[in-house]
């Protein structure tokens, strides 16, 4: 009997990282390298930049509309970064769950709390680290990124939850790190055909 996956439903694995880590530039790779893998489109309250397109890179929208859509229930999660709010639609993750596809969301450590709270049994926490704290200064001074001191602040806040998590990376060679969450999605489904065994139809 070969090994499959009996559930029907996917799972949702979450990549946070302090800003500048590479949480985004990870998650298109994981994208195209496994189809399984989708990244819902999250809505935001900032403009978009020049390269971004509505419906593909984000959801634009304005505060009251947010606001709305929070009130409605439409969002599994929701966050302020640098002063825009950001948040996941609970309708495209749920969608993807029912697929059997796996979701990937790039969130704060909020919104890990969250998403874990409402998906306890399907979500899988991925925190992504720099290979240290001269390395990740000299990547935020690349992208030109302001107020270093207090973005440092806000990571330690954010490495302070590393324990609520299930795994830990580092991003240090970028391909390896890959590989690694690889290693992760593959312990996962490994996971989950043992706690379904009873499903399985062994003669």
């Amino acid at each position: 009997m070969t090994q499959q996956m009996t559930t029907r439903r996917g799972l949702i694995f979450i990549i946070s990282a302090p800003s500048g880590v590479g949480k985004s530039t990870l998650a298109r790779s994981i994208v195209t390298k496994n189809r399984r893998f989708a990244h819902p489109v999250s809505y935001t309250t900032r403009e978009a930049r020049p390269q971004e397109k509505n419906g593909k890179d984000y959801r634009f929208v304005t505060i009251g509309q947010f606001e709305r859509l929070w009130q409605e229930g439409c969002f599994l999660e929701r966050a302020v970064v640098h002063g825009a709010h950001y948040a996941t639609s609970k309708q495209e993750v749920e969608k993807l769950l029912s697929r059997n596809k796996y979701a990937l969301l790039t969130i704060d450590v909020q919104g890990a709390r969250s998403v874990h709270g409402a998906y306890p049994e399907e979500s899988v926490r991925v925190f992504l680290l720099p290979p240290s704290k001269k390395i990740w200064r000299q990547r935020l001074k690349t992208r030109g990124e302001k107020n270093l001191a207090q973005r440092m602040a806000n990571a330690q806040a954010e490495i302070n939850e590393l324990p609520r998590f299930d795994y830990c990376l580092i991003n240090d060679q970028f391909e390896a790190t890959v590989k690694d969450f690889f290693t992760i999605v593959r312990a996962e489904e490994l996971r989950r055909l043992k706690n379904n065994v009873k499903r399985l139809a062994i003669a």
